[in-house]
């Protein structure tokens, strides 16, 4: 293997050689890039959907999901989801990091790269965090934030479906609520309620400025979903911990640094993409080649 930085700030390229498969990067190499880097883009490695999904199995203690997306496969024998929230450009975001489902890493496997634009994009909340003036860490690390939506009966069913164990039936309305709620798991920051139409409504708290990823704990990352998308779910309400709104000055602000660390993945065929998803944002240019084609994953170190 040959390695190369990704750009000057972050990110690693992992080049496969010939006689080099996926099996040949262990899990404690992976998780020192990881920490090191922010994301790592595994490139030249003869891969295919399932062996994409092997390799996520490889390097993770449990799998999650993001429920509005399909599997690949319905038996459950491929990890892979298919990227499929249209073709606007998409905003930064941590995978699932308005939720308390937060993973801590986040996969995508291209199996034909865009020929134009259609980039996926990549931010290093680290760096971002350096570059933050004085006044906006303050800001930023006086109270938590919190997203509230509420999700509908398929969605959150699905979720529980897939991520319960001991065949919780998806009608089994107040049997899944129950088990939601132990998935969960007693989060003090998250609230769940059930609504009178199957849905729920939660509330999660979280630091705008992250210092949880487990392959760089301690370094402070500006890892939230501020800008994330809501393609398949309500635009959650997104507000400081003692109620005052986001304004749109704080907004603005924080965009302009975070485009100053942007960078696009550079798809290239197979390429594999690892993200820390506690500390590295991802979103999406316009989708103009609609040939693309990404699968993701999600998943727990």
């Amino acid at each position: 293997m040959q390695t190369a930085v990704h750009t000057r700030q972050a990110g690693l390229v992992v080049q496969g050689e010939a006689g080099e498969s996926l099996a040949s990067i262990d899990k404690a190499q992976l998780a020192e890039w990881l920490g090191r880097y922010g994301y790592v883009v595994l490139r030249g490695f003869p891969c295919d959907v399932q062996g994409f999904s092997d390799l996520v199995r490889a390097h993770s203690s449990r799998i999650s999901l993001d429920p509005a997306r399909q599997f690949h496969d319905r038996e459950g024998k491929v990890l892979a989801q298919k990227v499929d929230a249209g073709n606007d450009a998409i905003g930064l975001h941590c995978e699932n990091g308005n939720s308390p489902f937060w993973p801590d890493l986040c996969w995508f496997f291209c199996t034909q790269a865009p020929a134009v634009g259609s980039q996926t994009t990549v931010c290093d909340g680290a760096a971002v965090f350096r570059d933050l003036s004085p006044q906006m860490r303050a800001a930023l690390q006086a109270q938590d934030i919190i997203y509230t939506r509420s999700v509908g009966a398929e969605l959150w069913k699905n979720y529980v479906r897939h991520a319960g164990e001991g065949g919780t039936q998806a009608s089994d309305t107040r049997a899944c609520f129950e088990r939601l709620l132990a998935l969960v798991n007693g989060n003090m920051h998250t609230q769940i309620e059930l609504n009178a139409d199957d849905s729920v409504t939660y509330s999660f708290r979280t630091p705008a400025i992250l210092h949880r990823s487990p392959f760089s704990p301690g370094l402070p990352a500006f890892a939230n979903s501020i800008f994330g998308p809501s393609f398949n779910y309500e635009r959650p309400r997104i507000a400081f911990a003692d109620g005052t709104p986001l304004s749109d000055a704080m907004r603005a602000a924080l965009d302009d640094v975070c485009q100053r660390h942007t960078v696009d993945v550079g798809w290239q065929d197979n390429d594999i993409v690892v993200i820390d998803n506690a500390r590295v944002m991802h979103g999406r240019r316009r989708i103009e080649d609609t040939r693309r084609t990404i699968y993701n994953a999600l998943s727990y170190h």
